[in-house]
């Protein structure tokens, strides 16, 4: 039986079967929960381990670090694009 909020009404008498089944219900609930969790703490692991090993290896996107101070609207304007394409790829 899954997890009922509404379950036992104010001033019912306590049955144990439903409060068992509400217990269960909870129970499935958190560990559902900690599946999720970690899947995405491993997700998060293989992102780390993914950016460790870019941080090491220059790429065609990487920032480059050359640009005039103060900056010029054409070094914002790659700035940004940066970013942008760093924000497209977290959201993949």
């Amino acid at each position: 039986m899954a997890y009922d909020p509404t379950k036992p009404a104010n001033g019912a008498p306590i049955v144990s079967a439903e409060l068992r089944n509400q217990f269960a219900g909870l129970k499935t609930l958190m560990d559902t929960q900690a599946a999720q969790i970690a899947t995405l703490q491993t997700q998060v692991a293989q992102l780390q381990t993914s950016v460790a090993s870019k941080a090491t290896k220059p790429t065609a996107g990487e920032l480059d670090p050359g640009y005039s101070d103060p900056p010029t609207y054409a070094d914002l304007m790659a700035i940004q694009g940066f970013i942008n394409d760093l924000v497209q790829q977290l959201e993949n």
